[in-house]
C-alpha cells in the first residue's frame, strides 16, 4: 500500500471513530426467548425478524432506540413475505417497521443520558402475548414482567383475533390518546383494566413513570415470551 493510500484509509477510520463518538452510537445484547408453547415470530425495530419454536432463543445486537414484540399465526413465504394475525409489520419477516396492534411491545432507549439505559414494557398498542423484559449483567437485574390474562378478561369492545386492543389505537379520540392536553390526561377504567392486570406497564400515555427501568449503559438485557 503506497502512502497516499494508508493516508486515505487513516483519514478514513478516524472519520469513522468521530462520527461513532460524536452521535453516541452504544449495543448492548439482547437475547429474545421464546417460552411459549406455540410458536412465536420475534420482530425487532431496528433488527429485523425470526421465527422461534417453544424454547428457541434469538441473539442480537442493538444500539440507540427501539422495539421488540412477538408475532403470532404467521404464514411467510420463502422469500420472507407473508402476514400474521398479531404484531404484523408490513408483511415481511425482517421487520424494518412497527408493528400493528394489538401487541405487547418491549421499548428501549440505549445511553439515554449519565450513562444509563431505560426499558419498559408497553400496552399503549394492546396486548397480544405475555412478555417479560429484564437486565441480564451483574450490574443490573431489574425485571418488568406482564403476565396477566388480559386476553382471557379483555373488554368485548377491545377484543381482536391476536389479542387485546388499548383504546387510543381503537377508538382514537383525545380521552384515551392524550393529544391535546397530556398534563391533564388521567386514567381511565380501560386503562385501569390493563394495569389491575399488570401493574408495571405503561397504559395510557401519561402513565406513572414508575413503568419505566434504567441500567447502567453495558447491561445486557433479556425479552422472555410467555414468561
Amino acid at each position: 500500500m503506497d502512502q497516499t493510500s494508508s493516508n486515505k484509509l487513516l483519514s478514513v477510520s478516524l472519520f469513522c471513530f468521530i462520527v461513532l463518538t460524536v452521535t453516541g452510537i452504544h449495543a448492548a445484547a439482547f437475547e429474545i426467548q421464546n417460552n411459549c408453547i406455540y410458536t412465536v415470530w420475534a420482530a425487532a425495530n431496528p433488527g429485523g425478524g425470526k421465527e422461534l419454536h417453544q424454547h428457541q432463543s434469538w441473539h442480537i445486537n442493538l444500539t440507540d432506540a427501539g422495539s421488540i414484540w412477538a408475532r403470532t399465526n404467521c404464514n411467510f413465504s420463502a422469500d420472507g413475505t407473508g402476514n400474521c394475525e398479531s404484531g404484523d409489520c408490513d408483511g415481511v419477516l425482517n421487520c424494518a417497521s412497527d408493528s400493528s396492534p394489538p401487541v405487547t411491545l418491549a421499548e428501549y432507549s440505549l445511553n439515554v443520558s449519565k450513562n444509563l439505559d431505560l426499558f419498559n414494557l408497553s400496552l399503549m398498542n394492546g396486548f397480544n402475548i405475555p412478555m417479560e423484559f429484564k437486565g441480564t449483567s451483574s450490574m443490573c437485574t431489574q425485571v418488568i414482567k406482564c403476565a396477566g390474562d388480559i386476553n382471557g378478561l379483555c373488554p368485548n369492545e377491545l377484543r381482536h383475533p391476536g389479542g387485546c386492543n388499548n383504546p387510543c389505537t381503537l377508538f382514537k379520540n383525545d380521552q384515551f390518546c392524550c393529544n391535546v392536553d397530556r398534563r391533564s390526561c388521567g386514567a381511565t377504567a380501560y386503562s385501569k383494566f390493563f394495569k389491575n392486570l399488570c401493574p408495571n406497564v405503561y397504559t395510557y400515555p401519561m402513565d406513572d413513570p414508575a413503568s419505566t427501568l434504567a441500567c447502567p449503559t453495558g447491561t445486557g438485557y433479556k425479552v422472555v415470551f410467555c414468561p
